[in-house]
């Protein structure tokens, strides 16, 4: 059960808070999804093509393989779109990074299958070689799409080794994600009898690819696009030794809601940066409405280059994304929140919302950063510890330093010292590198923190 807001703070943000029906609704597109996957590897069975009937042994075992590997894969390959499509219905079902976690997943099963599936077609011929003959274009369209699927996963996965920017990244993502989608269609339709044949299979396909044609053209649509709010960029000031703050105010008065924790896409119109959306948690909160606040480090081609910012000029905001935040709890739970760097935002904007609430909960914020010069909002803490009289707060760091504070990386020795005495039923907030979060989690159930009590949330693209 999630807690109802209280009416004196933005009330309308109790309305993006997924109710208890959002459990039914993911349970039944899981079952759909198995459900198509057991008749994509039932096709193979079912529906067999001529090449199989005069196949024995480990024969057959290779090409059945093989057409299996394929059947799966495709239908990995189509579901992509959905997962990374940023769709809000679904985030609400199962948060979007839970669906870009299952998206990178994916692609890495789909590059395996599409390794799998020719090896196997091709051991049961005997062969390891499609002859260089006109007859066997089918087969070397699906050459192709396993070049471009290897191609596709080994960019997004070494982008930064390969020196690729961002943007160009991105526009590369999407052009190849159609083009294998296209491929796909191309080669299952032509390759094999159980396709080229009317006939269910040859019908399932086409139903799946005007799906998929109809869900690229939403999500290319001016209606998504709407969902994109205007702003103006009010303010940009330095925070902390490599951090910049960014103001934006609505340009319309429809309000953007969100809870304290969630994040967003933000595209900037400025001359100085590129204008592909980027995924920034806001640090701002919801119960001081009339403007959105966003803290960004310095960490990448792009943001590197965020304080060429002017204020005038335009963003657009889509959002907002996620279900990381004490307002996805029980009420009045204890929370502990464990923040490594840039990961301070949404405590941030936690901590901002409980203080407008006046909750008096108690709160352990540890914050690890490099050194005192990396701490930001030093004073607006201070006088959040006034407000919130259960918070206390432990930097630490991780290089040597004589201005107070714990030295050191955290790890399970540090965390059972400040933890010492916790109920072990409140609510872990962990936001930071990703390595850190995962020696961190694993700590924590050392220490007897259950599993579902620790809450992390990290965003790509």
């Amino acid at each position: 059960m999630t807690r109802p807001l209280p009416e004196t703070f933005f009330p309308a943000v109790g309305k993006i808070i997924p109710s208890g029906w959002c459990r039914l609704w993911a349970f039944g597109i899981v079952c759909g999804f198995l459900l198509l996957l057991a008749g994509a590897l039932a096709i193979p069975f079912y529906f067999e093509s001529p090449s199989i009937w005069y196949k024995f042994g480990m024969e057959k075992v290779s090409l059945r393989t093989g057409k299996l590997m394929g059947m799966g894969g495709g239908l990995l390959l189509l579901l992509q779109l959905p997962l990374a499509a940023r769709l809000k219905a679904l985030d609400r079902i199962f948060s979007l990074p839970g669906l870009m976690r299952q998206h990178r997943l994916h692609a890495w099963i789909i590059a395996a299958a599409a390794l799998v599936h020719p090896v196997g077609v091709l051991l049961s011929e005997g062969t390891f070689f499609v002859p260089l003959e006109i007859r066997y274009w089918p087969e070397w369209v699906g050459a192709g799409l396993m070049a471009i699927i290897l191609i596709q996963v080994g960019c997004s996965r070494w982008r930064l080794r390969l020196g690729l920017a961002f943007h160009v990244w991105m526009n590369l993502h999407r052009i190849m994600g159609v083009l294998i989608a296209v491929l796909l269609i191309v080669h299952v339709l032509a390759v094999s009898e159980t396709f080229s044949e009317d006939g269910p299979p040859r019908l399932a396909v086409w139903i799946a690819a005007g799906i998929f044609a109809l869900l690229w053209a939403l999500v290319r649509s001016a209606w998504v696009r709407a969902g994109r709010r205007p702003y103006v960029v009010s303010r940009i000031k330095p925070v902390g030794a490599d951090c910049t703050g960014v103001t934006l105010v609505p340009v319309t008065a429809f309000p953007f809601l969100y809870a304290p924790g969630q994040f967003a896409y933000v595209s900037f119109r400025s001359r100085k940066v590129s204008r592909e959306p980027h995924a920034f948690t806001l640090s701002s909160t919801p119960s001081r409405p009339g403007m959105l606040q966003f803290t960004i480090r310095a960490c990448g081609d792009w943001t590197r280059h965020v304080d060429r910012i002017q204020p005038g000029d335009r963003a657009l905001v889509q959002g907002p994304f996620g279900r990381f935040g004490h307002l996805f709890t029980s009420p009045g739970r204890p929370l502990i929140m464990i923040a490594g760097g840039i990961g301070i935002t949404p405590m941030l904007s936690m901590l901002r919302f409980m203080a407008d609430e006046n909750d008096p909960r108690p709160i352990i914020l540890i914050w690890s950063t490099r050194t005192p010069a990396h701490l930001m909002f030093g004073e607006e803490l201070d006088l959040l510890a006034v407000k919130l009289t259960g918070l206390r707060r432990v930097p630490m760091f991780t290089r040597n330093t004589e201005d107070g504070g714990q030295t050191g990386r955290l790890n399970r020795q540090s965390l059972e010292s400040i933890l010492h005495g916790c109920d072990r039923r409140s609510a872990v907030f962990l936001c930071g590198p990703p390595l850190m979060m995962d020696q961190v989690r694993s700590d924590l159930k050392m220490l007897g923190f259950p599993a579902r009590a620790i809450f992390s949330e990290s965003f790509g693209f």
